[in-house]
């Protein structure tokens, strides 16, 4: 009897943990996890960017010239032709200035030109004199074709005449417009008044000016005087991790706010994705330079403000 009690604890003891093992939930799969894990992942893009007009032309001034006025100021909206500035022309300028605005080389070739007919119309004069002779045996064939030689050389001689009278009066016409750019409408054939001016290359706003820019200044040439550039709309430019910018398409709405427009949210879009990344070492991650387009109506947004963006590419 104690024996068959002993068999019997010691089955149960035996059976109890295969028991508990097949009562046992099953583990969940990996991948199950995975997937539990990433719903739980953002779906926002955060990055941050920088405000750049998308146009922004610079004004420098053509010649070694004392400034004489100024009428452009930081932040002024003007339109393109607007007058900026007025300097004074040195006179040395406006001699060189005169000098490829003079006719004269085009009277040179109209010279040349109409002396070309008057021998061709002389040498068809007496090429018919020639052949009525030679009908009477009075003309050999040798001077009939000598002088249709020098009919064929004049005329050669015309036709490059022409040709470079053609570019020299397009020139002429390139030269008086450039002088009309840089001095007015008092500039002209032969003619350079003794003050130029600076005008506004696009519409926009004033966003830059040469800070030793003043009324009575001498600047040397080619100096940068003025920046005028397109506010509305503004883009953003910002540096994003290869892993987002797959995620990116053109035409996603954003929003950004800036830490210097505290309380205020704008809305944006992504309006370029370059497919070519920034360049980088063999071992970094790759980064692109997406660009965004956002209205700017009301010209409250300047450029290099550094602002935070926020994206949802699901939505």
């Amino acid at each position: 009897m104690k024996l068959r009690v002993a068999l019997l604890a010691a089955g149960l003891l035996l059976a109890g943990p295969r028991a508990a093992l097949a009562q046992a939930p099953a583990a969940p799969a990996p991948q199950a996890e995975t997937a539990e894990r990433a719903s739980f992942r953002p779906t926002e893009i955060n990055f941050s960017g920088k405000l750049y007009s998308p146009v922004k032309l610079s004004v420098y001034l053509p010649y070694n010239a004392k400034i004489l006025t100024l009428s452009g100021q930081i932040g002024q909206k003007v339109k393109r032709g607007d007058v900026l500035a007025s300097y004074e022309i040195p006179l040395e300028t406006r001699m060189d200035e005169k000098t490829k605005l003079s006719p004269a080389n085009i009277k040179d070739l109209e010279h040349k030109q109409a002396v070309a007919d008057k021998e061709i119309d002389r040498l068809s004069a007496k090429s018919r004199e020639l052949d009525a002779m030679s009908q009477r045996n009075m003309a050999s064939q040798q001077a009939i074709a000598m002088n249709n030689k020098e009919i064929e050389v004049f005329r050669k001689e015309k036709a490059a005449v022409v040709e470079q009278l053609s570019l020299a009066r397009e020139l002429l016409s390139d030269r008086v417009e450039l002088a009309e750019d840089h001095f007015g409408k008092g500039a002209g054939i032969g003619k350079v008044p003794k003050e130029g001016i600076i005008k506004a290359p696009t519409d926009g706003f004033v966003m830059w000016m040469n800070p030793e820019l003043r009324a009575g200044v001498k600047l040397a040439k080619e100096a940068e005087l003025f920046q005028v550039g397109s506010l509305n709309p503004m883009i953003i430019r910002a540096q994003v991790h290869e892993i987002e910018a797959q995620k990116l398409k053109e035409g996603l709405p954003a929003s950004v706010t800036f830490d210097s427009i505290p309380g205020k949210k704008y809305a944006a879009s992504v309006s370029r994705i370059p497919w070519a990344p920034m360049p980088a070492a063999l071992q970094q991650p790759s980064y692109y330079e997406i660009e965004l387009t956002i209205p700017n109506p009301d010209a409250e947004l300047k450029e290099g403000l550094k602002g935070q963006i926020t994206i949802q590419p699901g939505k």
